[in-house]
């Protein structure tokens, strides 16, 4: 089957392309699922996504409810509810949440993860050499400390030449390592421990900045600089194009995890936690949904947690039906990563238009959904178990099914009305039986 499924990627492309082309000559409207899971029916696709999401997403548990004696509670009720998830729902942030409350509070009741749009970036921080600025992304870590929302350090430094200050391509290459070994050193060590990760050379598939200039094995360098301050952190390539084009020969799957194992087999660099970011900036060209399957299944052959750092469609808007359509593209590229284990977390890149809103973004100015917000609300409620109730049959058992993550079930006595409360853990590796003794 997935031989098949290779041969036919052009095919599909092509048409899917095609169709687009015309509708956009002609100024008519495109129907995404003529060829979206071409050659599959959307049932078929719908039905292999789920069955990865309950083998990778979801346990079965089996709850034992006893007396301390170690009699079995028949008829006891449990009430299960989830408190955290082990995916991670993200959100690009910028310095403007910083004064305005409302969209604080928008951003921390639906967000555990985030990058920060451009207020870790060198040319941020040292806008003149020498004159170095954390002034915002320090107060948006503390923002995000007091949430609980986890933060990718996005980035360190960057391979493409167009996003390096003047300053920076001014110098001699004896000049210019030691500028970047003094960024890497300040920005990493200030934010040490505090981190989940961080991007340590942004797109060096696409672009080369530091390799011209320092030699071939810049990246590794600094992916072992990185290490050696902040070793508990992974360290991610971000890359886009990855799963988004067919057609891009700098980044596709078998390039990115070649470029990876170099960076792993540097020496130092065997100890290193790596990560796989994938930018998923989607719609520049038709959205192949085989494709973006198959470059997620090669990726996870590595072992390793992959994240979508940047996630939006861009749309034509010259389609009549743009809107809609980025709405159906979004949903299928959510849907089909999801049902990926080796995904851990898709930070969105806009929320709210308060940041900006030049590709999508999830409110308006009032923080009031667009449908990009009522579709990425409802898979997040989807993809939770949030609280559930279940009754304990005549060997004092209860069977649920449920999204990995943390719990707390309360047992309540159908005699007494007595209850007890027990927190735990549940993952592939955690134990399926939770036995809940009544005490009392």
């Amino acid at each position: 089957m997935k031989a098949l499924i290779i041969f036919l990627l052009p095919c599909i492309l092509l048409i899917l392309g095609d169709t687009t082309a015309r509708a956009q000559d002609n100024g008519d409207s495109v129907d995404p699922y003529a060829t979206l899971f071409s050659p599959y029916t959307k049932q078929e696709w719908r039905s292999y996504q789920q069955k990865k999401i309950n083998e990778g997403r979801k346990t079965q548990l089996t709850f034992k409810v006893t007396y301390a004696n170690g009699t079995k509670v028949k008829g006891a009720k449990l009430y299960i509810r989830q408190l955290s998830s082990d995916f991670h729902w993200g959100c690009g942030m910028t310095r403007r949440i910083l004064n305005n409350s409302a969209y604080k509070k928008w951003f921390a009741s639906r967000f555990t993860a985030a990058d920060f749009h451009n207020e870790l970036k060198w040319y941020w921080n040292e806008p003149i050499q020498g004159q170095e600025n954390y002034t915002d992304p320090d107060a948006m870590m503390k923002f995000a400390d007091e949430h609980g929302i986890i933060v990718r350090g996005h980035t360190v430094l960057w391979d493409d030449v167009k996003y390096n200050l003047k300053w920076v391509k001014k110098l001699s290459p004896e000049k210019l390592l030691e500028a970047a070994n003094k960024r890497v050193d300040s920005v990493v060590q200030r934010y040490k421990g505090r981190l989940i990760g961080w991007d340590v050379m942004n797109e060096n598939l696409h672009h080369n900045f530091f390799e011209k200039r320092l030699g071939k094995n810049a990246s590794s360098l600094f992916f072992n600089r990185v290490h050696k301050i902040d070793p508990k952190a992974i360290l991610f390539m971000n890359e886009f194009n990855t799963t988004e084009h067919v057609n891009d020969e700098y980044a596709p799957p078998d390039r990115y995890l070649r470029k990876m194992k170099k960076i792993q087999s540097f020496p130092g660099n065997s100890g290193i936690k790596m990560g796989i970011g994938l930018e998923s900036h989607y719609g520049a060209e038709p959205i192949d949904l085989n494709y973006v399957r198959n470059s997620l299944d090669s990726l996870s052959q590595a072992g390793l947690p992959i994240w979508l750092t940047e996630l939006d469609v861009k749309m034509d808007s010259n389609l009549k039906n743009s809107s809609e359509l980025q709405v159906i593209y979004l949903e299928e590229i959510l849907r089909e990563s999801f049902s990926h284990e080796a995904v851990k977390a898709m930070i969105i890149w806009t929320g709210a238009s308060i940041d900006g809103c030049d590709v999508m973004c999830m409110t308006d100015e009032n923080l009031v959904n667009t449908p990009i917000g009522d579709l990425i609300d409802g898979l997040m409620e989807e993809w939770r178990t949030g609280e559930i109730e279940g009754e304990a049959d005549f060997n004092g058992s209860c069977e649920v099914s449920v999204f990995n993550g943390g719990y707390e079930v309360r047992v309540v006595d159908p005699v007494s009305n007595g209850s007890s409360c027990v927190s735990f853990k549940v993952d592939k590796v955690s134990n399926k039986n939770v036995h809940v003794q009544i005490l009392g």
